[in-house]
């Protein structure tokens, strides 16, 4: 091994690049992802305001109370401490689990769940200390670049990445308290040791899956704060004697593409950058895409879509596609069983067209009799498609006796969106909300693909709640 890269070395290494990353280091897709991204994000906040369940959350943290720091967002005007605005702006921004996700680091894409954290608390952070829009930019790149290459280390990185969320959330946090290196150590330090995950939350169906990334950003405002306190951290929190991925190694403490992290450090900058076309995991995108074929099939041949015509939807999966608890039946006639169905993703997105953040809310659902009964009585069965690619299919049963079917490849969860797209995908979401004048929804999408220019984020962030 490289003896500059022996812990703590190259923690130490991580750390400098932290806190000296500048903007005219990021390039121009770096710069451009973020913009997409960040639009994105502001609309899952929209989003995740109207989930129901999540409803008692605001007026709990209003009657405890404490100082009106910073803002919530989605809200009436609500302010509230700064680790606590930040906690409820990344579970809304979670909530339906439609954020963008994914790193591609050195050439290996890899699942993860960061930027529904960092950007939401990354944007409480600008409010409150009123940075610029390259600020802003440049904090949530460095943070997110040495969260991604701890995950590429990872021996199993799928669910590991989970408890580097609250790493990511202390590499940027730290950047907005000015942290040197030795400080951001200590940040990370906290971050690691202290981590959490959502556990078994996805087969369960329970609120932890978008709970953890509101304790994450909290997690990361504090950790900044007890560096910036003076507290010492450890000699590596990762790589040393019982540190988060060294625990993870078999044998040693350094798994084995510990050294190829360093690559290019410095001059690349790797950040999450897939996004979801509707709610729930990106496993679910093939699904969707095959439900809108077989809802434009119908029109085609029908007219319109008639759901008594319906008898049944039946879906599909290759060997090679992600099952796990996307096959589970849909049973639960619930917000987060949507999320995390296949079954509700095809059938849902068959009668309507898409899934939005509309229909995967409880009473919606509930209240849409057919397609309970359809996305309930769906079936799911494994088929072997022709050449082995990674496809997906829907058959649709008419009570006429005739099929209507589709397939869709199973990778189209990698494809980048236009930009008209995610306009489209953050308008859905902001009319969902209703609860702002539109001409904030303007300004927010023009302000958010030249977030570079803003002097000062607050003139962004007060679009994002009533005052």
């Amino acid at each position: 091994m490289n003896e500059k890269y022996v812990s703590p070395k190259g923690i130490d290494l991580f750390c400098d690049s932290i806190v000296n990353t500048k903007f005219e280091d990021l390039s121009e897709d770096n710069i451009r992802i973020f913009k997409d991204r960040l639009l994105d994000m502001v609309g899952c906040i929209f989003g995740g305001a109207i989930v129901e369940e999540n409803d008692f959350l605001e007026e709990r943290y209003k009657d405890w109370g404490g100082k009106e720091e910073a803002a919530v967002f989605a809200s009436d005007g609500l302010k509230l401490p700064l680790p606590n605005a930040a906690m409820l702006n990344a579970i809304k921004a979670r909530s339906n689990d439609y954020g963008n996700m994914l790193f591609k680091v050195l050439g290996d894409a890899m699942p993860s769940h960061m930027g529904e954290t960092v950007i939401p608390m990354g944007l409480t952070l600008a409010d409150h200390f009123g940075v610029s829009g390259k600020e802003l930019i440049t904090n949530d790149v460095a943070g997110e670049n040495i969260a991604g290459r701890l995950l590429y280390s990872l021996p199993v990185r799928w669910p590991v990445d989970m408890l580097l969320v609250s790493s990511a959330a202390a590499a940027v946090a730290g950047r907005y308290y000015k942290l040197d290196a030795a400080q951001m150590k200590a940040a990370l330090s906290f971050a690691a040791t202290n981590c959490t995950d959502p556990a078994n939350s996805y087969f369960d169906y329970s609120q932890e899956v978008y709970l953890h990334n509101g304790v994450s950003a909290r997690a990361g405002i504090m950790c900044a704060e007890y560096a910036k306190g003076g507290w010492k951290g450890l000699e590596d929190p990762y790589y040393g004697n019982g540190g988060l991925i060294a625990q993870r190694v078999k044998e040693g403490n350094y798994p084995e593409n510990y050294e190829k992290i360093f690559e290019d450090l410095g001059k690349v900058y790797y950040t999450e950058c897939a996004f979801k076309i509707s709610p729930g995991g990106i496993p679910m995108t093939a699904a969707a895409f095959a439900g809108r074929k077989v809802h434009q099939m119908l029109l085609d041949k029908y007219g319109k879509v008639e759901t008594e015509n319906i008898k049944a939807v039946h879906f599909y999966g290759a060997k090679n596609i992600y099952h796990g608890y996307y096959s589970n039946p849909f049973v639960l006639r619930n917000h987060l069983n949507a999320l995390f169905a296949y079954r509700f993703a095809v059938t849902c997105s068959a009668l309507y067209g898409k899934v939005s953040v509309a229909t995967v809310q409880t009473s919606a659902i509930r209240e849409d009799k057919e397609l309970v009964r359809l996305a309930e009585e769906a079936t799911m069965d494994v088929y072997d498609p022709e050449g082995g690619i990674p496809t997906v299919k829907v058959v649709l049963e008419m009570k006429d006796g005739s099929t209507i079917e589709a397939e869709e490849n199973f990778m189209i969860m990698e494809r980048y969106p236009e930009r008209e797209e995610l306009i489209e995908k953050f308008m859905d979401q902001f009319n969902a909300y209703g609860k702002l004048p539109k001409a904030n929804a303007d300004k927010i999408i023009e302000m958010a693909f030249k977030i570079d220019d803003v002097k000062d984020m607050r003139e962004f962030t007060q679009l994002l709640y009533s005052k």
